[in-house]
Order: C-alpha cells, then structure tokens, then sequence
C-alpha cells in the first residue's frame, strides 16, 4: 500500500474518522430525503425524479420545495415541520461544507487546535464542536423523515401520508445558533404529529 503524504491524518484517531464518516453518511440520507420530499410534492416518478430532482444541490430542493409549499396546500403539521426543517438545514449545510470540503489543519501536539479549515468562507471548525453536533444532526434527520412521511407518495401506495413523532429539539451549540435559528417550539403540533 502506499502511504499518504499527510500527516494529518496521525492526529485523528480511529473513532474521530469513523464519527466524521457516519457524520457524512447521516448528511447525504438527509439530502437524499430531501430529493425525495421534492419528487413527491411534485408527484414526479423516480424515472424522470432521478434527471431532474436528485441532480440538483440541497439549497435549490430546498428552494423549489419552499416555493411549492406556498402554492400547494399544506397541512398545519406538514407546514410546522418544514418551518421547523428550513434552518436545520442551513446547520447541516455548514457543518457538512466546512468538514467534507475544508482541509483538516493541525498545529503542535493539541488536539483542541485540530480543525477543519474552509478557507472559502473563512471559517475553522473542531473536533470537539463537531462532535457536540450529533443530537442536532440526528434531530435533523429525525424531521427529514418526518417531513418526507407526511407528504405520502402515490407511487408506493402510500399517498395520504402519516404523522411521525419527533424527539425533542437538541441543544444547539453556540458557534451554531446564527446558522440554525429554530421557529418558536410549537410542542404540540411536532411531538404529537397533529
């Protein structure tokens, strides 16, 4: 096998790639439900879904699914869970961005100034704040699939939909909280699916 010319990859241990990898798979499931949510509020089969949805990047589905929520009647519950996905989201935007498109940096032999650096929008992001990030982006998954439930699909029969549980919101990390500012808690509505 031949080595990598990196040494960066020395100061992550085993369990920091396999959290950072899960991370990444969470990510593209929860871009993929988004698809998903678009093709179906659309009433698109997965044929012609799979040119024109899945090709395009997560802020345009969210885009274009925002658009067709004002013009589609929405139910209160399917409108309080898209209110409540719109600025997770954004969060899950830029942790993904910052850690699967910058470069891992290290300095000395501190962990805590181990990061990921996004030079194209000058931000840095470490180890111990990504990792304080996996309730939110489980949460977010959580409302993906709740959203993406209640919007039924008639190509598996399915096409009433149904109401989904949520757990309650995480903790959202300080660095975070201008990135993902969360409607005003309507309990209720979300943990019940009413």
């Amino acid at each position: 096998m031949i080595k990598t010319p990196y040494h960066f990859e020395a100061d992550l241990s085993d369990q920091d790639f396999q959290k950072i990898g899960q991370f990444a798979c969470r990510w593209a499931h929860i871009e993929h439900t988004i698809a998903h949510c678009l093709r179906v509020m659309l009433g698109m089969e997965m044929e012609p879904a799979t040119v024109m949805i899945f090709p395009l990047n997560l802020e345009t589905r969210m885009t274009r699914i925002s658009k067709l929520a004002g013009q589609r009647f929405l139910t209160g519950y399917q409108l309080a869970l898209l209110a409540e996905l719109r600025p997770l989201i954004k969060a899950m935007q830029y942790l993904r961005s910052t850690v699967l498109h910058g470069v891992v940096m290290s300095f000395e032999d501190d962990p805590d100034k181990t990061h990921f650096n996004l030079r194209s929008k000058d931000r840095n992001l470490n180890l111990r704040e990504l990792f304080a990030c996996e309730d939110l982006i489980n949460y977010a998954a959580h409302v993906t699939q709740a959203f993406r439930l209640s919007l039924g699909d008639k190509s598996y029969g399915d096409h009433k939909g149904h109401t989904y549980v949520l757990p309650h919101r995480p903790h959202i990390p300080q660095f975070l909280t201008e990135h993902c500012k969360l409607p005003k808690d309507d309990t209720a509505l979300l943990r019940e699916g009413k």
